[in-house]
């Protein structure tokens, strides 16, 4: 009898050990299956291992979001189709406890917005920023624009999402006029006027003689380079503004063709500028583009607020420019003015006034440059023992920020390329962070992400496989393991 139950006990060890190594299975499915669950309770953004950090917030945006101290929501419907949204969504909470998003399903949950913005109604797919006091709406058509300088698809999802972020959060969006009146380039600067627009900025065009004033809600006047000169009257109007504390940004190319500008040089008189009527010309191959001479790759300042960002990330190009001309330190002092420098011309660089000379050489008639200022942030003091100033952000070249498609040839004459002025190096970013600059938008001096054509990540197959063999196979593997392992032992026993 013994015997027999020493024999049934030796013959069940294999069911137990059987039955152990099923419990140690299902203990690790079980394992597995809670931790995924509690990851995916912590909705972490996904890990970014593209290799252009498609889906990783800039620095840029990271700076900016950072001093948002009023609750942000970030309300996603019918986004199903754009997944890479609530990607970021995730990104922008994670970076600022004050921001948070929501899926929402059911439109009905918010009749506010329903009755607002039509959800579910008209309206299929919105992105909805709110806090408490304010709401915008982002479409899905503002995830996206086009080159058509490149023909190509720009995915522009974060500087939507971070300028929405930014717009309900400002306690007022800064004004923006651009002057129409006897502009050369009247409509080559819409880039620039929505690059602004999504810098949270309101963007208007303003025709002095309609208007007969520069509004008071103006914080920023920018005047492009003339075809014509102002009349008195307009002039007179820039200058009210100038001496009421307003603050311009004048691009102005130099005036080769000799046009007689009297009346717009009255308002560079005040803070004692002028521009040269002569060109700049590089001498050194490595400080032009594409072998033009007259296309410069300037020195670019460290120190100021502006360009320092700039500076240290790479370089601006300017097209055609002039040099800018001061008038005396004494003259300067008189008028209240003091300037730092933005952009200045290299040693290898020349200014020439006689446009009939052809040669990309140094002739006796041009002149060596040195340090020469091609950009300045310009302060006028308008009265003594009152904080009451005008500044002015003056550049020696026009083209640098405006849509005017530039052609370049390769090394063979079939091949060419087409760039739009403000599309080379950093120059976007130097143009609207003057602007940031004199609207005392301090939060918005930065580099700006250069999104690029859009993209998306596609695995490969060798990287389906892997991912594959990882989520399927390796469990399948490791239960075979524990099977051949038990079948050894047994067989040792």
């Amino acid at each position: 009898m013994k015997e027999k139950t020493k024999d049934l006990i030796k013959k069940g060890k294999w069911l137990r050990s059987a039955l152990l190594t099923i419990a140690l299975i299902l203990v690790i499915i079980a394992l597995y299956v809670g931790l995924n669950i509690f990851v995916r309770s912590l909705d972490l953004p996904d890990i970014d291992i593209t290799q252009d950090k498609l889906y990783s917030l800039s620095q840029e945006s990271i700076d900016k979001i950072k001093n948002v101290n009023t609750d942000t929501r970030i309300i996603l419907y019918g986004m199903s189709d754009y997944p890479e949204v609530e990607q970021y969504a995730k990104l922008y909470a994670s970076q600022n406890s004050h921001i948070s998003y929501e899926v929402l399903t059911d439109a009905t949950q918010r009749s506010d917005l329903q009755n607002e913005y039509g959800l579910g109604i008209t309206a299929t797919s919105l992105i909805i920023v709110e806090t408490d006091a304010r709401k915008k709406a982002v479409m899905t058509s503002d995830l996206y624009t086009y080159d058509y300088t490149t023909y190509e698809e720009i995915n522009t999802t974060e500087q939507a999402l971070t300028n929405a972020i930014l717009d309900v959060n400002l306690a007022e969006n800064p004004n923006i006029y651009f002057v129409t009146n006897h502009v050369k380039y009247s409509d080559q600067y819409e880039a620039l006027k929505e690059y602004l627009k999504n810098e949270a900025n309101n963007v208007q065009t303003l025709d002095l003689l309609v208007s007969g004033k520069v509004p008071e809600d103006c914080d920023a006047l920018v005047i492009t380079t003339l075809e014509e000169d102002f009349s008195e009257y307009e002039s007179n109007l820039v200058i009210d503004y100038i001496n009421n504390g307003g603050n311009l940004m004048i691009l102005e190319e130099p005036n080769y063709t000799g046009l007689t500008l009297t009346n717009f040089q009255k308002i560079l008189d005040q803070y004692g500028v002028s521009i040269s009527n002569g060109v700049i010309f590089e001498t050194d191959e490595n400080n032009e583009i594409s072998g033009y001479p007259n296309f410069i790759i300037p020195q670019v300042s460290y120190s100021s607020d502006i360009t320092q960002y700039i500076a240290s990330d790479g370089a601006v190009a300017l097209i055609d420019t002039g040099r800018i001309e001061f008038k005396s330190d004494e003259e300067l002092e008189a008028l209240g003015v003091s300037f730092e420098k933005l952009v200045t011309a290299t040693d290898s660089s020349f200014l020439r006034s006689d446009t009939s000379i052809t040669t990309p050489n140094m002739t006796d008639s041009d002149i060596q440059m040195s340090g020469d200022v091609l950009g300045a942030a310009i302060t006028k003091q308008l009265s003594e023992g009152e904080n009451k100033e005008s500044k002015l952000v003056l550049y020696a070249s026009s083209v640098f920020a405006s849509d005017l498609a530039i052609t370049l040839y390769g090394s063979s004459s079939n091949s060419s390329s087409r760039i739009m002025g403000i599309a080379f190096y950093n120059n976007k970013d130097l143009v609207i962070n003057s602007i940031s600059y004199l609207s005392s938008r301090t939060d918005n001096l930065t580099i700006r992400k250069d999104t690029g054509t859009i993209s998306t990540f596609t695995a490969t197959q060798e990287q389906t496989d892997i991912i594959q063999a990882i989520v399927i196979a390796l469990p399948i593997v490791i239960l075979l393991i524990g099977i051949i392992v038990w079948q050894v032992r047994r067989r040792k026993k």
